[in-house]
């Protein structure tokens, strides 16, 4: 079942403005206070959102190869340097 997106009032930007791959789409999260306090105060002496900034940690974290796979690159490395 493909889930329904609501894009809200993409008919007033022209076609070449608007791209879906790049919408956002709204959700509820809990974070720890601590957390939230330190993006919200890195986020203002960068000059941004606090929530653009948590979009950009979590985005480094999702594309970031797993601790597996770090360890088998590492291994390969390795393992071609003995031979």
């Amino acid at each position: 079942m493909d889930k329904k997106i609501k894009y809200g009032k993409k008919d007033l930007l022209g076609s070449d403005i608007f791209n879906p791959k790049t919408a956002k789409e709204r959700i509820t999260i809990w974070l720890d206070e601590e957390v939230l306090d330190i993006l919200r105060d890195r986020a203002k002496e960068e000059g941004t959102k606090y929530q653009t900034l948590i979009n950009q940690v979590l985005r480094q974290s999702a594309f970031k190869p797993s601790l597996v796979e770090r360890i088998e690159q590492l291994e390969k490395k390795v393992g071609s340097g003995n031979q």
